[in-house]
């Protein structure tokens, strides 16, 4: 049922908070990579009868039903508002955009079956009851635009513009909360962004090969204003830059997130490294901004920002687990060697 705004907050703030003291994040996380077989992982983290099924569909079955609580204990917070918050129910739409990307590309390859997808209701931008039929799946809404089968040509254009079309409904409705947090957490997700680009800038630089005219058809904009732009601008300072300069990244702004250097050693900007010092650095910050701002819609973003991490711990668990990995091994991919919420 939905509160008055004074009770609803207070009510979501203690329920979040106790929710989150039993989320495998932090130290907790560890006990992810403690059990040894997929039924193990499916009992600590689904807490229910095992299904009976092949161990690779069973790591599939334990994401879905993870993702599938992380979403309705979400849904059931945003509920206790009468007027949830934009910001909020942005959030939640995240999944409408990813869900859209795999109807397009499911209709494109004349499948009959609508595929997975991550119920939003009663929050979706998508009518999902008109499959097959994508115009009218999205037909008065934001992504109204998206109203034809693409062409494998045009996925990629297309998963773009979603892409970027969220990051800027984001960040549009954190600037219209208007609550004390708000500029903190514009401010949180600016920079998530930002880094975003700068990992994806510099995985198809080095994996891919690709040069600086290839890449900024593929970063996020908030504007596409280019070096000046605030979510690819930082991206595309650092695209000229070799990888294997020590000396000229050891005087980058993110220059603490950087793989270590040894003397006499060859180095190189690693992405997965820089990945996961990151995540620890956005959680972290996520977690001292729930209890900075108890009292306003802060407390629920950072729950979602920190229960998704939750959800990437559990995946990556559940892939050290199938392929057999060692326990050092397992918390090394997961950035839990060492744990660190700062």
């Amino acid at each position: 049922m939905a509160m008055d705004k004074t009770a609803a907050d207070a009510y979501t703030y203690a329920r979040a908070s106790g929710i989150l003291a039993k989320s495998f994040v932090g130290s907790k996380a560890r006990e992810l990579f403690a059990v040894h077989t997929l039924q193990e992982l499916w009992t600590l983290v689904i807490r229910t009868e095992v299904p009976a099924v092949p161990e690779t569909l069973l790591a599939r079955e334990l994401e879905k039903a993870a993702q599938t609580n992380f979403i309705n204990q979400f849904k059931n917070l945003i509920g206790t508002y009468s007027n949830p918050s934009r910001i909020l129910i942005s959030l939640l739409n995240f999944y409408d955009y990813d869900n859209v990307k795999e109807i397009g590309a499911a209709l494109c390859f004349n499948e009959k079956e609508m595929p997975d997808i991550i119920d939003t209701a009663p929050y979706s931008l998508v009518d999902y009851s008109k499959w097959p039929d994508i115009k009218a799946m999205t037909s008065g809404g934001p992504l109204s635009w998206y109203d034809t089968v693409p062409a494998v040509s045009e996925q990629q254009s297309d998963d773009h513009r979603l892409d970027c079309q969220f990051v800027q409904t984001l960040i549009s409705s954190l600037r219209h909360d208007g609550s004390a947090c708000s500029q903190d957490l514009e401010d949180l997700f600016i920079e998530k962004y930002q880094f975003e680009n700068i990992l994806w800038a510099l995985r198809l630089k080095i994996f891919y090969g690709m040069d600086e005219s290839e890449i900024k058809g593929h970063l996020a904009y908030e504007k596409g204003e280019g070096r000046r732009d605030r979510l690819a601008g930082a991206a595309l300072k650092i695209l000229d830059w070799p990888v294997d300069d020590h000396e000229k990244w050891k005087k980058w702004t993110h220059a603490d997130l950087l793989n270590p250097y040894v003397d006499g050693e060859i180095w190189s900007v690693d992405p997965r490294w820089m990945a996961n010092a990151y995540s620890r650095r956005f959680v972290g910050r996520a977690t001292r901004l729930f209890h900075q701002y108890p009292l306003t819609v802060c407390p629920l973003v950072c729950w979602y920002i920190i229960k998704q991490h939750e959800l990437e711990n559990i995946r990556t668990a559940s892939e050290c687990i199938r392929l057999n990995a060692s326990v050092d091994d397992a918390l090394a991919v997961a950035g839990l060697s060492e744990v660190n919420n700062g």
